[in-house]
């Protein structure tokens, strides 16, 4: 048995000849050019690639990712977590894969003899982690997902003990795209919190080996290019270890190409990518230059027609419950939507009333929402119906009041929930969402003293429920 980790979110598990391929993003960037994966992945590793298998955790682009996955053959049988909704099924049949297997939450699939796979989903916008099993090495993929409290000691009491754990440890939110411009010194993130969350969910996972994962992308869009200085690299992981003297589990960093077996144990690049980053980064700019310059351009020529903006969120705003839409009565949502630099489309949002203005001018006192991306990522968003891409691929700048942010964290929240089948309501009472939610009941409870504990101390103490695991 042998893994080998691919890039930024991608692994590989072989044995007997028979290959697994976990969220294989290997080619190209993703987010509207803003990801990259760091260190980028050799061609010659990914010519190798013939899996028997695919195992794709959740939805996002890092993970399925679609100019990546349209290498493999069609026949080509992929495994996904069956959750509350179909979308990663619908999605990859569009693409023209015609084997796909969903699994519940503990259902384990038998890949040949002696290799398993089983599925824990997890988060109300569905994610999932992998424990992968091959010649009695047990390998737990948890990825992005946050595992915790009793819905980890499920995995880990049903599978301990765990040979290596692999997590995410930096920033795939929005959190830093906020300027609030009347408080500009408001921290809007403490990056420091995502290493610390990584070494306490691989302290009580119980694992032998830790291996910082998920998180191996750089920015190489011009409008995202300063987010490198806010990327929790693995060096910085290793650095945390070594200051708070964890030695339990034994971190190990690994980047693409790297790989472990049963027999020989690991093969670690010595290529340091980190001691120099900036000189790196700056020639694998250089390196991409020209599809970068191609994109701009593809961005400055898009068309976004008013229709197509007030069609989309009359419909959102039909299909959100009325004592969710009132929250937001009176706040309008200025939409500045860039085509060159000093030319933009506007749009003011009544979310309320599902209604769309369009705007000749704006300003901080006047419009105190603000959205700022390109009408390329707007038109994009509204066709393939994924605004929460949005914020995670870091291309989107909110420029809010401090009084008005909440509103704008709201609207992110509905387009989850639209995104995730969640709303309309009904969709929740499916017999496909009632059993999920059936086999997820640890989640529900840890939902409940998440929330207990917000009313009695007025924050969620998530190290509560990451406690070193004792066997």
């Amino acid at each position: 048995m042998m893994f080998k980790v691919l890039s930024h979110a991608g692994l590989l598990v072989e044995h007997n000849n028979v290959t697994l391929i976990c969220d294989p993003w290997i080619l190209g960037s993703c987010y509207w050019r803003s990801w990259w994966n760091y260190p980028p992945v050799s061609k010659e590793l990914v010519n190798s690639l013939k899996p028997n298998f695919i195992y794709l955790t959740h939805i996002h682009w890092d993970h399925f990712h679609g100019p990546s996955l349209e290498k493999f053959d069609k026949n080509t049988p992929f495994i996904v977590p069956k959750g509350n909704y179909s979308r990663i099924k619908v999605d990859l049949v569009k693409l023209g894969f015609k084997n796909v297997i969903e699994l519940k939450h503990g259902e384990t699939y038998k890949l040949t003899d002696n290799f398993t796979i089983t599925s824990y989903q997890f988060g109300i916008f569905l994610d999932s982690a992998a424990l992968i099993e091959a010649d009695g090495v047990k390998l737990l993929n948890l990825n992005d997902s946050k595992h915790m409290g009793s819905t980890l000691k499920q995995i880990v009491d049903k599978h301990y003990p765990i040979d290596f754990v692999f997590r995410s440890h930096s920033s795939a939110n929005s959190r830093l795209s906020y300027h609030i411009f009347d408080k500009p010194e408001e921290k809007t993130d403490d990056i420091q919190k995502y290493i610390e969350d990584f070494a306490c969910t691989v302290r009580a996972s119980g694992a032998r080996y830790a291996v910082p994962f998920a998180s191996n992308h750089c920015h190489l869009h011009k409008d995202t290019y300063s987010f490198n200085h806010y990327i929790q690299d693995p060096a910085l992981v290793k650095k945390y270890f070594e200051a708070n003297n964890i030695t339990t589990p034994k971190l190990q960093v690994m980047l693409s190409g790297d790989s472990w077996s049963k027999e020989t144990g690991f093969s670690i690049s010595d290529k340091d990518w980190f001691t120099e980053k900036e000189k790196i980064l700056e020639e694998y700019r250089n390196e991409y230059a020209e599809k970068l310059n191609t994109f701009y351009q593809k961005e400055e020529r898009t068309k976004l027609p008013f229709k197509v903006m007030q069609n989309y969120f009359k419909k959102l705003a039909d299909a959100t419950p009325g004592f969710i839409r009132s929250r937001f009565k009176g706040q309008k949502f200025t939409y500045v939507l860039r085509l060159t630099d000093d030319k933009h489309l506007l749009f003011d949002v009544d979310f309320y009333n599902g209604e769309v203005t369009e705007l000749t001018s704006y300003s901080d006192e006047a419009n105190p929402i603000q959205i700022h991306t390109t009408a390329y990522i707007m038109q994009q968003c509204i066709v393939f119906n994924i605004f929460s891409h949005m914020s995670i691929g870091k291309r989107v700048f909110y420029r809010v009041r401090s009084d008005k942010k909440k509103y704008m964290e709201m609207l992110n929240t509905v387009f989850n929930l639209y995104e995730y089948d969640i709303i309309p309501l009904k969709n929740n009472f499916s017999d496909r969402s009632i059993e999920t939610w059936r086999l997820r009941w640890r989640e529900l409870f840890l939902y409940s003293a998440l929330a207990k504990d917000k009313v009695l101390t007025g924050k969620m103490d998530m190290k509560k429920y990451l406690k070193p695991y004792k066997a």
